[in-house]
């Protein structure tokens, strides 16, 4: 198996390979029209089904499976009408081992048909009501006829996984016997472990001639679906039955991404595939699904924090190399990001009460911002303050809190501090209490002034008006409030202008905090820190 810059994986992947049963070249079914189609609540259109086909044929999917053509007019439409797009992918569908089934699916002019009958006990007592006998009566006379029509015929027994192995492998057998040239061992329901799988995978890989291509189709109902996948593929298969983000019945399929880069990047093995297409294929899957089902922030490989870090340990190694905590590079993927210190720095930084000094400030730098160690302190404890509380500091948060922090007066200079803040709302009129140092003449002296007014805000606006009164006459003359992203943990961003009665002095200030109160509040201050000083400079 070859390395590059992009992956570093276990070097034990290499070490085990010679016990297994890889092959030179990994094929892709993809079902996302198909089964994909039948999770609860998703319906493709169309224009959907055919975008989303010639995604999976730029993707480099070998097998596309267009739909089940007898189930509706529907599904019969679109399978014709992919064929009809001339993609380089095969285009396979569904059938169950009966005549109108078989016959719909040569009418939709389909590649490959894929024919099924469930083979388990529980299936056959209680769905089928039909021996085993009679299950392989079926199969040997409709493998045939499918074979009459077809190329290339994938039988499954469905409910493999919980079929007794030896009548299982019989039906396998029989099948190629038949005509099929493909066959798919279904863990319908997600029953087995990775290592039974592989157990049955590798007892039809030393039973079925050598050229007849061996598939998994797993189900997610345990979470083992990729688990299950690569299993098969370590013990003799050759082709993945897999879907676009996992979709599928119940808990869904193993997911393509995650299967495909799994054997790419841990096995070493070749493909087809395109896999920087990986990423825009599944954003496209995911915007047709109308936000039934979305990425999630945890989904391997693609999810919103799959490349994301925020430990100060980890996005520190980072900055010196990407492969410490990113075993592959996103871009494999088609994520949009390098492994440059750059991209890294401004993609994959993210910022929290875990960020450490070398992130932030690197992080900082990378807007072209040097701020003084006094400044830099600021900001951090202002970043962890806010992660503390569970906000989470998005990009435009960040950038808030740092032009925030640089438009600060420095300490030394400042007239006016803020020492307190009460503020009581809910059934009584909002009242505001408020607590400043303000300088005169070199020394600090305290004041209180308390207030009422429409609203918490501008209670407190109106008691740092009336504490301040003694030193100057103020106007406020605008304020501006935004959430600077969504969300109910949005951070308050506030932009006031302040008039200075006695002078006609006019300043702007704006402050930014997790409260939206506080907000207006250091706002008001920083304006009033700015007036005093404008003021003095005049009369010096």
């Amino acid at each position: 198996m070859t390395q590059n810059k992009n992956i570093s994986v276990s070097q034990m992947m290499e070490k085990m390979q010679n016990q297994m049963n890889l092959p030179p070249h990994a094929y892709y079914f993809d079902t996302t029209l198909r089964d994909g189609e039948q999770t609860h609540g998703i319906v493709f259109n169309m224009n959907e089904k055919l975008e989303i086909a010639r995604s999976l044929d730029n993707l480099g999917i070998d097998v596309i499976e267009a739909g089940f053509p007898v189930v509706s007019d529907g599904d019969f439409q679109a399978c014709k009408e992919i064929v009809k797009l001339g993609l380089k992918a095969e285009i396979a569908g569904l059938a169950r081992l009966n005549q109108q089934d078989i016959d719909c699916a040569v009418d939709a002019d389909l590649d490959a048909i894929h024919v099924f009958i469930a083979t388990s006990d529980l299936h056959l007592k209680n769905k089928l009501k039909m021996t085993q006998d009679q299950v392989l009566s079926k199969i040997e006379n409709y493998v045939s006829k499918a074979k009459e029509n077809f190329t290339n015929v994938v039988f499954s027994a469905e409910d493999a996984t919980r079929t007794n192995l030896d009548f299982l492998i019989k039906c396998n057998e029989l099948a190629v016997n038949s005509g099929a040239t493909r066959i798919n061992i279904p863990d319908t329901v997600g029953t087995i472990t990775p290592m039974a799988y592989g157990y049955i995978i590798k007892e039809h890989y030393n039973k079925l001639p050598k050229n007849i291509r061996i598939s998994a189709h797993c189900h997610n109902d345990f979470g083992l679906g990729v688990a299950n996948t690569i299993a098969a593929f370590e013990n003799g298969a050759s082709e993945a039955q897999t879907t676009i983000l996992g979709l599928g019945e119940r808990a869904g399929n193993a997911a393509f991404e995650e299967t495909a880069m799994s054997l790419y990047a841990l096995y070493g093995l070749k493909s087809n595939i395109i896999y920087n297409k990986i990423y825009p294929t599944a954003k496209l899957v995911e915007r047709y699904c109308g936000g039934k089902i979305s990425i999630g922030r945890l989904t391997p490989l693609i999810g919103k924090n799959a490349f994301s870090h925020e430990s100060g340990i980890h996005a520190h190694a980072m900055i010196q190399n990407a492969r410490t905590y990113d075993p592959i590079s996103p871009s494999l993927l088609g994520i949009p990001r390098s492994d440059s210190k750059s991209a890294i720095v401004a993609q994959s930084i993210k910022l929290g009460k875990h960020t450490g000094n070398h992130a932030l400030r690197a992080k900082i730098n990378e807007i072209g911002i040097i701020p003084t160690d006094e400044q830099f302190s600021t900001i951090r404890n202002n970043i962890k303050r806010i992660g503390d509380k569970g906000h989470e500091i998005r990009e435009e948060d960040f950038l808030a809190i740092v032009k925030d922090v640089m438009g600060e007066i420095p300490e030394q200079e400042k007239f006016v501090i803020l020492e307190e803040l009460t503020v009581l709302t809910g059934s009584v009129t909002p009242t505001a209490t408020v607590r400043l140092k303000i300088r005169n003449n070199g020394d600090f002296i305290e004041r209180i002034a308390s207030s009422i007014g429409n609203g918490p805000v501008d209670a407190s606006i109106n008691a740092i008006v009336k504490c301040f009164s003694k030193m100057s006459k103020i106007l406020l003359l605008s304020f501006d409030i935004e959430a600077i992203t969504g969300g109910t943990d949005a951070l308050g961003h506030v932009s006031i202008e302040v008039e200075d009665i006695e002078t006609n002095n006019i300043v702007s200030s704006n402050a930014t905090h997790e409260d939206v109160v506080m907000s207006a509040v250091l706002a008001m201050i920083k304006a009033l820190n700015k007036l005093v000083r404008e003021k003095n400079s005049s009369q010096a």
